[in-house]
């Protein structure tokens, strides 16, 4: 699959559950600061989520690592935590205005994250 056309997907699909996420479980997450709306948080993390996850795959095609699919789902979710993790919980929330109140949230959303991301990619792969 091309792979700016599966970044945009990711993207897409990142930006609804985090925005969802920002809707109903805004006590977990915040989104947003003083400088930075909570509209640009939202986008910004869906995108640096949407690279961490198109750099893994790029990692193991390039490099042409054989991992099992089970395997490569748990990395997913792995990315999906860490990257979410990373976004909200180092200085970089300060450029990216995300919050998250601790490790459980970032371990849920990413599941969430992945459990989405692998819907869209079995459904963009068939084509």
């Amino acid at each position: 699959m091309n792979y700016t056309r599966k970044l945009i997907i990711y993207f897409i699909v990142n930006f609804v559950i985090l925005y969802l996420a920002f809707l109903y479980g805004s006590d977990y997450i915040v989104f947003g600061r003083l400088e930075i709306g909570s509209l640009q948080a939202v986008l910004t993390s869906a995108f640096g989520i949407a690279i961490a996850i198109m750099l893994l795959d790029l990692i193991v095609y390039d490099f042409k690592i054989k991992i099992p699919a089970e395997k490569y789902i748990l990395a997913e979710v792995l990315v999906n935590i860490g990257a979410l993790y990373l976004l909200a919980r180092t200085p970089l929330q300060n450029s990216v205005g995300v919050g998250i109140v601790a490790f459980w949230v970032a371990i849920v959303l990413g599941l969430i994250l992945s459990l989405a991301q692998y819907g869209v990619k079995r459904m963009t792969d068939k084509k």
